[in-house]
């Protein structure tokens, strides 16, 4: 079994942080064209590993998918038919360029903005907000678990992020570690699990800045019926 939490197409250490490394679990029925043999990708993903790899393309093409579907039936990894059902993301699309493309919730403030290259960026309204004042917006602050592949030792707690990417040697996995504010919040040693918040500025294509931009001054917040009641 692959370890989740290295890169599936190098086989590095890749802890998540947002627009440089994300994650694909395995329920989410995304063909892997990593794998040797008919496989859904189930882990981590170098976004610089992704934007180099010749499967790119069919990456994106199955994710896309997802971020569209619904509750669907998806053929088995043998052929065989409605061996699976998939809970897609039920996007739609609003936006289809040279760089990207972006899709919109039917039921939330979300956005999913998808490079051609492969990596994805999702967002919500306080980023669509940033965006349409003219700014760079950045993922949450959320505490991300990570299931680090040795014990680094109690001086994990002082490293940041260029220190701890530098002893997991990736370094060069993440182009843009240093613009990242990262903050330790915990490290459980017999499992090594380290807990810490990554909040990235996310490198969005122009073109999706530019619609997003335009977007944000028309857009209206999703609300519900019950809602003030």
């Amino acid at each position: 079994m692959p370890d989740i939490n290295r890169c599936q197409i190098c086989g590095e250490a890749a802890p998540p942080v947002e627009g440089q490394c994300g994650e694909i679990t395995g329920y989410r029925l995304v063909r892997d064209p990593w794998s040797g043999s008919p496989a859904f990708l189930d882990g981590n993903l170098h976004f610089s590993c992704l934007e180099q790899s010749d499967e790119r393309a069919q990456f994106h093409t199955e994710f896309v998918k997802l971020i569209q579907a619904g509750h669907e039936e998806v053929a088995g990894l043998d052929g065989s038919q409605a061996a699976f059902t998939r809970m897609g993301l039920g996007m739609l699309p609003v936006f289809s360029g040279d760089a990207c493309d972006i899709f919109q919730s039917q039921v939330s403030d979300r956005w999913m903005v998808v490079k051609k290259s492969g990596p994805w960026f999702g967002l919500g309204l306080s980023q669509l907000h940033v965006i349409g004042g003219g700014g760079i917006p950045a993922s949450p602050a959320d505490v991300t678990r990570y299931r680090l592949p040795s014990d680094l030792g109690d001086e994990i707690g002082g490293y940041g992020l260029p220190e701890l990417l530098q002893r997991l040697g990736v370094t060069h996995r993440y182009p843009e570690a240093a613009e990242v504010q990262y903050r330790f919040v915990d490290y459980y040693a017999p499992k090594n699990l380290l807990d810490y918040i990554a909040s990235a500025p996310l490198p969005l294509p122009d073109e999706a800045g530019d619609f997003l931009a335009a977007h944000a001054k028309t857009y209206t917040p999703v609300t519900f019926d019950d809602e003030g009641a």
